[in-house]
């Protein structure tokens, strides 16, 4: 999740220079490559603190749980265990 914002300012500002209408094709489809590549980037990166904050939410149900943040795939493991 190394510089999300950097890399979520930097998708905005492909999704704006992609409207531009003198764009050349050429570019507006190096442009459009650069952004699905972020997108899909920071979506993963988003999908993993997702993971980490339904652990802190189930640990924090259990009176008798640490708040504690475990890993999701580590927690994930454990579940499918259980």
């Amino acid at each position: 999740m190394k510089n999300f914002e950097k890399r979520l300012e930097r998708l905005e500002f492909l999704a704006e220079k992609i409207k531009e209408p003198d764009l050349p094709i050429e570019d507006a489809m190096s442009v459009f490559e650069e952004g699905m590549k972020l997108s899909k980037g920071l979506k993963k990166d988003l999908e993993t603190l997702r993971g980490k904050v339904e652990i802190i939410i189930n640990s924090a149900d259990d009176d008798s749980a640490t708040l504690a943040a475990v890993p999701f795939e580590e927690a994930a493991s454990n579940e499918e265990k259980a």
